[in-house]
Formats: C-alpha cells, sequence, structure tokens
C-alpha cells in the first residue's frame, strides 16, 4: 500500500511545488469570490437561479459575462393564494386564483370549503372551528388539465403540519403570514411543477395576506430541443447518452479502453444472503366468498360469517304440492382458516330438502325425506316450520367452489331457506421464510473465492480464513399492518465479499521498481527518479525539491448559535405538540457563521452560544438516543431484559 501511496505522490510533485505564497493569495481569493457569488441563499438566487431562468446574464467569479438561459425569457402571474383568519383563528378564506393556461388570465379559483386548521409542506389540516378535534387531511392535487385543488388524505401522509387556529394560540396567522403563505404557495406549486414539466417559478412576492407566483412567459419559449424534455422524463438516460459521446474523444478513448480500465485481473464483489419472514394477515373476505345464485354471506363478527342459502323471507312460492329449488355457490379461498361450519337454522312451509355438492345434508320437519322424489307424506302440513339442524358440512369447504341447493315442497303459500354460521381464525400468521441470495453466482464460480463474510454483525470470514465464530440466534421484530411478531432465527442477513479471477493481466513491476527507488532515495531537498526506456534501459536524473511552508488555516469555520422563542403549533397525527407540555412555548436554533468575531443574530434571536468551533455532535447523538428509546417498551412485556 505503502508503493502506491509513494507512486501516486510523485505524479503530484509539480503540483506540490507550484504552492508558493502567491498560490495561496490566488487561492484565499477565489474562494472568497466564490463565497460572496454563491455563499447564502440570495446570492444564489441573484447570481445563479435568476440567470438560468431569465434574460440576465451570468458572471464567472472575476466578472466575466456569459449567457446561461435554461429556459424562456420574461415572466406572467400563474398562481395567487389569498388567506383570512376567522374568528376561531383558522384560515376561513382561503383562495386559490390560477392561470393554468399561461395565457394571461386567471381561468380557475378554488376555495376548499373548510376552515383550514393547520398548515403543512404538501397541504393542510381542517378540523372543528377553533379546536384540534375532529381533524381531517387535506393534499394539494392537480388535475388533467392541469388546474390546482385540494383532495382528501390521512394525517399520516401529511408533513410538516402546525397549527393556527385559537387551540394553539391568538394570532397565529396573522403573526406568522410569510411562512403560512409561503408553506401552502411551495406545497400548491410543487403539486403544479410535479406534472407540468414545462411550469418554472421564476418569482415570488409576498403582498399582505396575498402570495403571488411568477412563471416563465409560454409565448417567449423558442422551440428547443426535444432531447431536453427526454432528460426530464428519463433523466438516468444523461450518463449513458454522456459516455456514448465522449467515445468519440481520443484521449477518453485511451481511459477507458487501457489495460488498467478493461484487464484487472482480480475483482471483488459483494453480495447479501437475507432471510425474509412474511407475515400472512387475512380478513374474512379472503376466507370464503358468494360466488353466485339464491343467498349471500354477511360477518356475524370478528371472527363468524354467516351464510344464507336460498331466499330470507315469507310465502313468496304458492301452489299445490309444487317443487321448488334454490341453488347457491360460494367460492371457499383459505380452507385452513375455517374452523367450524354449521346448518343452525332453517324455515320452511311444508316440505323442505338441503344439499351440498350433491349429497344430502339435512331434511325436514320429520328426518324421513331422503329421496330425490316427492316427499313421504301429505303435501299440506298447515304449519311454518323453524327448525335448528345443527348439521356440520366443514368436509365440504375443502377450497374452490361448493354448491348448495334447497328443495321444498309447497301448497297454498310457503317459503324455504336456511342459515349457516361458518367460525374462522383471522389471526396473524407468519408464512414459510424465504430467502434471497444476490451471492449464489459467486457461490457456484470455480473463480471466486470468499474473502469474508460478516453474519449478523458477527465476522465468520476474515482475509479467506474462517475465524470459528458463530452468531447467536437472535428475534427480530416483523411488523404486519395490524400485528407484529418477534421470532428467533440462527441468523438474518450474511454480507460477503469474494474475490473472483477474471481475464487479463496488468504489469505494475516497474512502476513499483521507479516506487522503491524514489522512496529509498529521498530526501528533503530531492531524491533520484527510476525511468525505464522503451529499450529496456534505464535512466536515474536527480531530481530537486523546495519545502513549502505550511499554509496556515482557521482550525475551523467560526459560528454561533442563536435561538428565537415561538408557540408550539407544531402538529402531527395524534395532535397538537403544545398540549403535549407543561410550557406552550418553544425555540427555533439557528445556526449563523460569525464575520470578524461578531455573531450576526436575527431579529428575536438571543445567542446561546458565541463565535467558535461548535461542536453539537453529543447533543445530536443524545437527541437521536431519546427518540428511539421512546419507541421501546418502557415495561419488559415478554417477562425477558432487553438491552439498551
Amino acid at each position: 500500500m505503502d508503493r502506491w501511496i509513494l507512486l501516486v505522490l510523485i505524479g503530484l510533485l509539480p503540483g506540490f511545488v507550484s504552492a508558493d505564497p502567491a498560490s495561496v493569495t490566488e487561492a484565499e481569493t477565489t474562494v472568497g469570490n466564490a463565497r460572496s457569488s454563491y455563499g447564502s441563499a440570495e446570492a444564489i438566487q441573484q447570481n445563479f437561479t435568476t440567470p438560468l431562468m431569465s434574460a440576465d446574464a451570468m458572471k464567472t467569479f472575476d466578472g466575466q459575462s456569459f449567457d446561461a438561459n435554461l429556459g424562456c425569457s420574461g415572466s406572467q402571474k400563474f398562481l395567487e393564494i389569498f388567506v383570512a383568519p376567522s374568528a376561531s383563528g383558522d384560515i376561513g378564506t382561503l383562495t386559490v386564483s390560477q392561470d393554468s393556461d399561461l395565457d394571461g388570465t386567471i381561468d380557475r379559483v378554488f376555495t376548499p370549503g373548510v376552515p383550514v386548521s393547520g398548515v403543512c409542506a404538501n397541504g393542510a389540516v381542517s378540523c372543528n372551528a377553533g379546536t384540534w378535534d375532529n381533524c381531517s387531511g387535506l393534499s394539494w392535487v392537480v388535475n388533467g388539465s392541469g388546474e390546482i385543488g385540494m383532495t382528501p388524505i390521512p394525517l399520516n401522509k401529511l408533513g410538516g403540519c402546525y397549527c393556527v387556529n385559537n387551540s394553539c394560540g391568538t394570532g397565529l396567522v396573522m403573526s406568522n403570514l410569510d411562512k403560512v403563505l409561503n408553506d401552502l404557495g411551495g406545497g400548491a406549486t410543487g403539486a403544479l411543477t410535479s406534472q407540468m414539466d414545462y411550469l418554472t417559478v421564476s418569482e415570488v412576492g409576498v403582498t399582505g395576506p396575498m402570495i403571488k407566483f411568477y412563471a416563465q412567459k409560454a409565448g417567449d419559449c423558442a422551440a428547443g430541443s426535444p432531447m431536453l424534455k427526454a432528460y426530464n422524463s428519463a433523466p438516468g438516460n444523461l450518463a449513458s447518452d454522456a459516455f456514448s459521446a465522449s467515445a468519440a474523444d481520443p484521449e477518453f478513448n485511451m481511459i477507458t479502453t487501457s489495460p488498467a480500465a478493461t484487464a484487472d485481473p482480480v475483482q471483488i464483489k459483494s453480495c447479501q444472503i437475507t432471510r425474509n419472514v412474511p407475515v400472512e394477515e387475512v380478513t374474512l373476505n379472503d376466507i370464503i366468498e358468494y360466488a353466485g345464485g339464491s343467498g349471500n354471506i354477511f360477518p356475524c363478527g370478528p371472527d363468524c360469517l354467516q351464510l344464507s342459502l336460498g331466499q330470507v323471507g315469507d310465502n313468496y312460492w304458492a301452489g299445490s304440492c309444487k317443487m321448488y329449488e334454490h341453488q347457491v355457490q360460494f367460492n371457499v379461498l383459505d380452507p385452513s382458516r375455517i374452523l367450524e361450519a354449521k346448518i343452525n337454522y332453517a324455515k320452511f312451509d311444508d316440505w323442505m330438502q338441503i344439499y351440498a355438492d350433491a349429497d344430502l345434508l339435512w331434511n325436514g320437519p320429520y328426518g324421513n325425506w331422503t329421496g330425490t322424489g316427492r316427499p313421504p307424506g301429505a303435501c299440506e302440513l298447515s304449519t311454518n316450520w323453524v327448525r335448528s339442524p345443527n348439521v356440520d358440512f366443514k368436509s365440504y369447504l375443502t377450497g374452490g367452489p361448493v354448491d348448495f341447493k334447497i328443495r321444498v315442497e309447497v301448497t297454498g303459500n310457503g317459503e324455504g331457506y336456511a342459515l349457516a354460521k361458518i367460525k374462522v381464525d383471522t389471526d396473524c400468521k407468519l408464512k414459510p421464510d424465504t430467502i434471497s441470495n444476490s451471492c449464489s453466482a459467486y457461490q457456484s464460480d470455480p473463480e471466486c473465492t470468499l474473502m469474508e463474510e460478516q453474519v449478523d454483525g458477527v465476522w465468520t470470514y476474515q482475509n479467506f480464513v474462517n475465524t470459528g465464530l458463530t452468531p447467536l440466534p437472535s428475534t427480530q421484530v416483523i411488523n404486519g399492518s395490524t400485528c407484529s411478531f418477534t421470532p428467533s432465527r440462527p441468523w438474518w442477513q450474511k454480507t460477503r465479499k469474494y474475490r473472483c479471477q477474471v481475464t487479463g493481466t496488468y504489469d505494475f513491476d516497474d512502476a513499483l521498481e521507479r516506487a522503491d527507488n524514489v522512496q529509498a532515495s529521498t530526501t528533503n531537498t530531492g531524491y533520484q527518479d527510476y525511468l525505464k526506456q522503451s529499450n529496456g534501459s534505464v535512466l536515474t536524473p536527480t531530481e530537486s525539491l523546495s519545502v513549502l511552508e505550511e499554509v496556515s488555516v482557521p482550525a475551523c469555520t467560526q459560528a454561533c448559535k442563536t435561538r428565537k422563542p415561538r408557540l408550539a403549533t407544531d402538529a402531527v397525527q395524534n395532535g397538537v405538540v403544545q398540549e403535549n407540555r407543561t410550557d406552550p412555548n418553544t425555540f427555533d436554533y439557528f445556526f449563523h457563521e460569525c464575520s470578524a468575531g461578531v455573531c450576526p443574530a436575527g431579529p428575536g434571536e438571543t445567542v446561546v452560544q458565541s463565535c467558535g468551533c461548535l461542536n453539537e455532535f453529543a447533543e445530536a447523538a443524545a437527541t437521536l438516543q431519546a427518540v428511539r428509546q421512546a419507541s421501546r417498551d418502557t415495561i419488559c412485556s415478554s417477562g425477558t431484559a432487553n438491552p439498551l
């Protein structure tokens, strides 16, 4: 490794020698110019974004101008958002005016029609006026005509939300008007630009309770290359197209086709073997379904289904010794989940038979009608019969379709139907493990040798040698949508590296010999080079070195930390943050780069840490640890103590 480093350093020696004091001064000047041009958001907007999106010229660090227009010149207003709070503190009036076709005329005016109680990065929250109760989410959406609107969305799909109505404080909308307008406008324009690839926001202006967005005029756009639009929809093609375009360059071609680039005889391949434990979750509809006919299926509890066999009703048939039939079919999707199936109710007038897949399950009222002909008795029994057959038919629910038939003989008026109850298992279960193996190709390749392996963080192979270590079985939390498991497995993930021989060789002997010679001969003032010629001869010229003065640089960028008080109106799915705090106030913290040892604190900010080399790693680590621990069990629910 030392030889390779020295070999690289030899090539860089002329660059180090040229780093004289004048070069240091020039570098400092260049960095200063760069920071003044692009060292802040305002500078980037003025010197980079605006010239790219307008007719303004872009300038280099030394003041030279050039054209770099990526879009159309000119701009026009295409979106206005107006807000006005109500007495409850909610945004009672939210009006969005849009020029959807960029022709200079407002052609779309939208209002959500509900109070806006909270503002989010991608939408809003609407609750009962003045409260944080009965809240629902709204997300910005753009229809096929390019018109902006809002659509209901689950609260957990919103982000960056905060409360603005009186449940969190008074006058929050007006005291934070710029932020409210910018967040609402940012969400709306974000939705628009994601659907309209030609739309580029060129300017934003806030006037009182209204924010206006301007876009480049579509009429000022000259016909451009269709390739640019193609790259917008498929940016991944940029890399491959750039490679193809560079292939014609002789230097590029030499580098990419050189033995060093193509003839490395050894390649290191990384791969993983991962154990997957899928969760099987079912609903009642996943176990058995109605497939057609006279009947239906209804839930009768969290683990219960009721089947109706025939038409439920009274006296819907008429005749004298007349036979009627009802047929119904159900499709058994998962027979393993069926625990019990019984016909528990039958109502008929006068005689009745119940069949499953052509087999007679039950008959009534006397239990003696077992044939396929007429009942063995008088047609008219003058009774509306109600029976509880309690007949088990689980053996017929083995998977796939099952056909039921009701046969009824009626004299006068009558009916005939039955009800069946099925008890099912809807508990979550673990499916058999599956293994994802991206190492299989290397395992079967005789040219590849296992170099190292890490199993669940334990090194089992290092430097081609088995370490003898074996990881202990461990558990992982496997989450479904409604349940979770903590199964134990011998291993969960294996991370491997293989060393694979490939065709081709590359000779570094001469380079290594040169590195050895330079390393052995280097002094503070020079070194003896070793240059092998094409005819086999060797030149050993003596080269000089100049000792460079160390360039003094600050230990860090001087910075300060400030804070600014505000109400804790941030909103999450289960409510407003301040409802869970003893103090409704909180602080926003800011970091500023110091200038001449002075902290440029903003309005309302108090300096927490003065200018210096700030290190917030410990606080950040403690915060992340607190968040991690907050998600863990506060008691040993399993009875087994777990490590922190």
